[in-house]
C-alpha cells in the first residue's frame, strides 16, 4: 500500500479545465483503487465532494495572508502545503497541475497540462509577480520525478520549451464526464433552459472564456461580417457567447461585450453568463453549431465536450484540437478572420456538412473518458513512489 498526497486546491474552482481534470481524475481513481491512501490537501472545506475511506481531505491553511490572489497560491504551495505533506510519511506526491511545489524527502509527480505561460509569455507574464510564479513553477517541474501530460501536443511543447527529455514526459491523456451526451432539441429539460435564459432563436455557440489566447474577438468580428454581408443565409440565428463575461478590465482578457457594442450588433449576440453543467450541456444540444476560435490549447476540452453532444464544430487548426477531433470538425486558420467569416457562412447554407461531421464527432468522442487516464495515473504514481 502506497501513501499518495494530491495538491487538490482546485476543487475549490470547479469552473475551471485543471478544476473539471483534477475532480474528474479523483472521482476515477477512487473508483479504481480501493487499496491505497490518499490525502487530499486544500486550503477550503469541500463539503460537496464525497470519496470513499481511503481518500481523506487535510485542510492546511494559507496563514496571515487573506486575499485570493497570486501571492497567496505560491505561499500555500511553496511553504504551507509541503511544510504538511513532509510530516504525513508519504510514499509520493501529485500535483493535477503545474505549481511551485517543491518537496525535500517526497518523490513528486506533476501533471503539466500546457506551456502557455512559456509560449505566450508575452500576454501572460504582465507583471514582476507573474514572472516570478511563473519562474519558480519552470523550476518546480524540472524537479520533478516524473512529468504527466494530456496530449502527444503538450508532451513535445514541454519538450521543446522547457528542454525536458522525452523520456521524462507521461501522456496519460484525459477524458470527459458521460453527462455530456446527445440529447434531441426538443427535449422538456432543453427547452426549460432556453426559457429560462430567453433563448428563442437558432444560434451558433460559444464557451471557452475570454483570455486573449481564446481570440473570442476574431469571432466576434467575423460574426458581424455575417450580419452585414450574409444575412439572408443567416436568417433569425444569433450568436450565443456562454461564460461569465469580464467586470472590469484585464490584461489577460479581451473585452468582448465592448466590442460587441463597438460593433452595432447587440441585437445579434447573447451573453448568457456563467452556466452550470447541465446548462452548457443544454447550450451545446441546442446549438446549429459551435465555434472554438482558440490560438493555443493543451488538450481542447470544450471542443470534446462539444463533440460528445453532438453539436456541428468549427475550430482552429491547432495541434491539440487536430489530435482530439482528427476530422471531425471543420478547421480554420485561427489568426485568419475571412477563413471563420468563410467557414461560418458554409455552415450556415450547408446542412448535410453539418450532419456529417456531427455523426463523425460523436462516434470519436467515444473513445474518450476518464477510466484509461486514471490508470495511466495510478500507474506512474504506483512506480515512482518510494518504497
Amino acid at each position: 500500500m502506497q501513501r499518495i498526497g494530491i495538491n487538490a486546491l482546485f476543487l475549490k474552482k470547479a469552473e475551471t479545465g485543471i478544476g473539471r481534470v483534477t475532480r474528474s481524475l479523483l472521482r476515477e481513481l477512487s473508483r479504481i483503487d480501493n487499496k491505497n491512501e490518499y490525502i487530499l490537501y486544500t486550503d477550503t472545506r469541500l463539503p460537496d465532494f464525497k470519496l470513499p475511506t481511503n481518500f481523506k481531505i487535510k485542510l492546511v491553511p494559507s496563514g496571515f495572508y487573506r486575499r485570493e490572489d497570486l501571492i497567496k497560491q505560491t505561499v500555500w504551495e511553496r511553504v504551507s502545503l509541503p511544510r504538511e505533506a513532509e510530516k504525513d510519511n508519504l510514499n509520493i506526491f501529485f500535483s493535477p497541475y503545474n505549481s511551485v511545489s517543491r518537496f525535500k524527502t517526497i518523490p513528486n509527480i506533476v501533471l503539466l497540462h500546457d506551456v502557455i505561460w512559456k509560449v505566450l509569455a508575452q500576454i501572460y507574464l504582465y507583471n514582476f509577480r507573474r514572472k516570478i510564479y511563473a519562474g519558480q513553477t519552470f523550476e518546480a517541474v524540472r524537479s520533478a520525478k516524473k512529468i504527466l501530460t494530456v496530449s502527444e501536443f503538450s508532451r513535445r511543447e514541454i519538450n521543446k520549451h522547457l528542454e525536458i527529455s522525452l523520456e521524462k514526459i507521461k501522456v496519460i491523456g484525459a477524458g470527459i464526464s458521460s453527462k455530456f451526451r446527445s440529447l434531441e432539441k426538443n427535449d422538456p429539460a432543453v427547452l426549460k433552459t432556453f426559457k429560462k435564459f430567453g433563448i428563442d432563436n437558432p444560434y451558433i455557440f460559444y464557451i471557452g472564456g475570454f483570455e486573449t489566447r481564446k481570440n473570442v474577438s476574431t469571432l466576434i468580428n467575423a460574426f458581424s461580417k455575417i450580419v452585414r454581408h450574409y444575412k439572408n443565409n443567416l436568417k433569425n440565428r444569433v450568436l450565443v457567447i456562454g461564460g461569465a463575461t469580464p467586470e472590469e478590465k484585464h490584461p489577460l482578457l479581451e473585452d468582448v461585450v465592448g466590442l460587441v457594442e463597438k460593433l452595432g450588433i447587440k441585437d445579434s449576440v447573447r451573453f448568457v453568463g456563467k452556466l452550470s453543467d447541465e446548462e452548457l450541456i443544454h447550450f451545446y444540444n441546442g446549438a446549429d453549431f459551435f465555434v472554438f476560435p482558440s490560438i493555443y490549447e493543451g488538450f481542447g476540452l470544450t471542443v470534446l465536450e462539444a463533440m460528445a453532444c453532438g453539436v456541428p464544430i468549427i475550430a482552429s487548426q491547432i495541434g491539440s484540437i487536430k489530435e482530439v477531433a482528427l476530422d471531425t470538425v471543420h478547421y480554420f486558420h485561427p489568426e485568419r478572420e475571412d477563413e471563420l467569416v468563410q467557414s461560418i457562412n458554409r455552415f450556415l447554407t450547408d446542412q448535410i456538412l453539418r450532419e456529417e461531421l456531427r455523426v463523425k464527432a460523436v462516434n470519436r468522442a467515444r473513445d474518450f473518458n476518464w477510466q484509461k487516464p486514471a490508470e495511466n495515473l495510478l500507474a506512474e504514481l504506483e512506480n515512482n513512489a518510494k518504497k
